[in-house]
């Protein structure tokens, strides 16, 4: 069955159950999700190669999100001291972010400053993560699919026992008055805003994460 046969099978399909008014679950719903995102990408894709040479519009390489000080990742990494608020060894972190860009930028940053990144591309992804790993951090992005940080959060205190409690530190864009607030407020420990500035990566894990090392 190739790929054509295959979508107009899950439209007819989601259709009867439509018709018959059969409940999605929420498992279906998320993998709806994630396809129709795949979808939407793969739209552009064949768009693009559709369009004539002459008439295909140049994009520009996407550029992580910066603070308008700087101009190129290597500004930003230019800008980090591996050994000035670094905590003494190497500790193991878990990035949770959704954006490719976000998340290599503050990859690059957390590494640079001698923490061992683990990443998740959103918060259920997250939560296994954290079930499977050994984190003395979790970087937590707020507004992700399938479950965001908030969700992702609560979560995670549900699973954790006695009085073990693993810092969690809010990523987000949000500048709204009282977000810091509701970071807090869903179980999270510390906040960090975008776009991301390499020396509050490294506060934050001299922070939280130098009395693990």
């Amino acid at each position: 069955m190739d790929l054509q046969q295959k979508n107009q099978k899950l439209a007819d399909l989601l259709a009867e159950m439509s018709g018959q008014e059969v409940g999605i679950s929420a498992e279906l719903a998320e993998h709806l999700e994630v396809l129709g995102r795949a979808v939407d990408q793969i739209l552009d894709l064949v768009e693009a190669a559709l369009e004539p040479i002459g008439q295909k519009e140049v994009r520009p390489v996407p550029v992580p999100t910066l603070s308008n000080e700087f101009e190129s990742m290597d500004d930003v990494l230019e800008t980090v001291n591996p050994s000035s608020l670094a905590p003494s060894n190497e500790v193991s972190v878990l990035l949770v972010e959704d954006n490719m860009v976000n998340r290599k930028l503050a990859v690059l940053i957390l590494e640079r400053i001698g923490c061992k990144v683990d990443v998740a591309i959103h918060g259920a992804e997250g939560v296994e993560k954290f079930q499977s790993g050994n984190y003395q951090a979790i970087f937590m992005d707020c507004q992700m699919p399938v479950m965001d940080g908030y969700e992702a959060t609560a979560a995670i205190r549900e699973l954790e026992s006695g009085e073990s409690r693993i810092p969690i530190i809010a990523v987000t864009a949000n500048a709204m008055k009282g977000d810091k607030e509701k970071c807090l407020e869903s179980g999270m420990d510390d906040y960090i805003p975008k776009p991301l500035r390499p020396n509050d990566l490294q506060e934050a894990v001299s922070r939280w994460c130098r009395v693990y090392a």
